[in-house]
């Protein structure tokens, strides 16, 4: 994913703080706003709000609504798609490939005359150490 093509394909600034963070969400599965926040200290809090927001907005990160505390945010990479599992004990998140339920929720919305922009699955069950463990 080449984010400078991205931005300019999409007629945005190409700034050195958006290379940035890109750079830095590229090393993380998951982060958070707060994340982004606490390493890069010299930016303004508005900067980044309206880079993730931009980044949302092209599809560049996707965002993951399974804590009760913080929205998560992950890389959207078409070639390394996967979802997540969350246990609701040790709240340990687990990652999943989805090819065959992307495919169907793929084909169900185009019988329905639906475009999809983005999407994710999250299971909140209980995991194997949580229940071995009980």
């Amino acid at each position: 994913m080449n984010i400078e093509n991205i931005l300019k394909k999409n007629q945005n600034r190409v700034t050195p703080e958006r290379i940035a963070i890109f750079d830095y969400i590229k090393t993380k599965h998951l982060f958070t706003y707060n994340d982004i926040l606490d390493n890069f200290k010299s930016l303004w809090r508005a900067s980044i709000f309206r880079t993730i927001n931009l980044f949302l907005d092209l599809s560049i990160i996707r965002k993951i609504d399974i804590w009760e505390s913080a929205i998560s945010y992950e890389l959207n990479d078409e070639n390394h798609h996967h979802e997540h599992m969350k246990c609701n004990i040790c709240n340990s998140i687990i990652t999943f490939h989805s090819n065959d339920i992307c495919k169907k929720i793929f084909e169900e919305a185009k019988n329905m005359w639906f475009m999809i922009k983005s999407h994710n699955i999250w299971i909140i069950g209980t995991c194997k150490n949580c229940l071995l463990n009980n």
